[in-house]
């Protein structure tokens, strides 16, 4: 197997002459030609979106940009320039974000391409699984995961601080709190300062999120990766609900794996191909995973947007430096 360790010395071992004349690491060559080697095996072009997001302090200091949102676009249309064909590979490594950006997002790939593999080898979660349900086909083996798509809210509380909540948890609890209050109306008032802290809308908010995750979740699905499936509207719908039901799983970052969907009748029709069947892609991928894990770790870049092609776009972190003074 192409280890981390193993990428890491390669990049040591390429030095390349910078503009001033100096030598530095070729960070950029190595994940390139990583890119390549994946390309040479699959026959199809391949495309990079990855996100820094499992470093904690560059996580924080790119805030939300190492979300999937709708400033993802610009990526994206920079992305499937140059690409010849209308088949293509997408390595997926996203936290998540939006499911209104992924909807975007899905528009512009879906536009261009005819066929579309997403590779995930190691995480995928919330809206960047609805990405990768997008696809044809899913690219996995064993350290792969997806996650749940059900909606997360976040907002403040009375003492001022801010509180992430999944939609389902605050339908569940209104609905609760309305069942109780009716048996009982002297109960009203300890409720008041949790239904308060919601707002009047929230409760149809919630409901809205769910069904927008689902609905565009099931139409994706019955348009691309189910489209040759008999009963497929079922099909696309049972993934949907199952995915989109936050008590099916407890925690939005619930690991769904390989195995966990190719054992849970619900989600059974999702068309993974497990890497290991081609242990030479296998080991081309992570390859690249990992080239692409040293570059977050040697660089300030935090999300990246490449192509085969050679087209890239490379979102870093920005350092201020402020200048002090001192008195004479």
């Amino acid at each position: 197997m192409n280890t981390w360790n193993d990428v890491l010395k390669e990049v040591h071992e390429r030095k390349i002459k910078t503009p001033d004349g100096k030598e530095a690491l070729d960070v950029d060559g190595v994940r390139r030609d990583k890119m390549k080697a994946v390309m040479e095996r699959t026959k199809r072009p391949l495309i990079i979106y990855a996100v820094d997001f499992l470093n904690e302090a560059k996580a924080q200091a790119a805030g939300s940009g190492v979300m999937l949102d709708w400033s993802d676009k610009e990526g994206f249309i920079d992305a499937i320039q140059d690409i010849e064909g209308d088949k293509v590979d997408i390595l997926l490594h996203s936290p998540g974000g939006l499911a209104e950006a992924t909807d975007s997002l899905v528009d512009i790939i879906r536009g261009r391409f005819q066929h579309v593999r997403f590779i995930v080898p190691n995480i995928a979660k919330s809206a960047a699984t609805m990405l990768a349900l997008s696809g044809d086909q899913i690219l996995m083996d064993v350290a792969s995961e997806l996650g749940p798509i059900d909606p997360q809210f976040n907002f403040r509380k009375g003492d001022g601080s801010f509180v992430t909540a999944p939609a389902q948890a605050i339908i569940d609890q209104f609905e609760a709190a309305q069942k109780k209050i009716a048996k009982d109306p002297t109960i009203l008032a300890p409720w008041l300062p949790i239904l308060q802290q919601y707002g009047p809308s929230l409760y149809q908010q919630a409901q809205n999120a769910i069904k927008l995750s689902r609905g565009l979740v099931k139409e994706w699905l019955m348009k691309y990766m189910l489209k040759a499936i008999p009963k497929k509207e079922i099909r696309a719908r049972g993934i949907a609900n199952y995915l989109s039901n936050h008590n099916n799983f407890k925690s939005h970052a619930k690991r769904i794996g390989m195995n966990d969907i190719k054992d849970t009748k619900a989600l059974k029709a999702i068309q993974i191909v497990d890497m290991r069947e081609d242990t030479e892609l296998q080991n081309r991928i992570w390859g690249l995973y990992h080239a692409i894990s040293v570059t977050f770790g040697m660089t300030p870049a935090f999300k990246i947007f490449e192509n085969t092609s050679g087209r890239a776009l490379i979102r870093l972190i920005q350092v201020v430096q402020i200048k002090g003074s001192t008195g004479g």
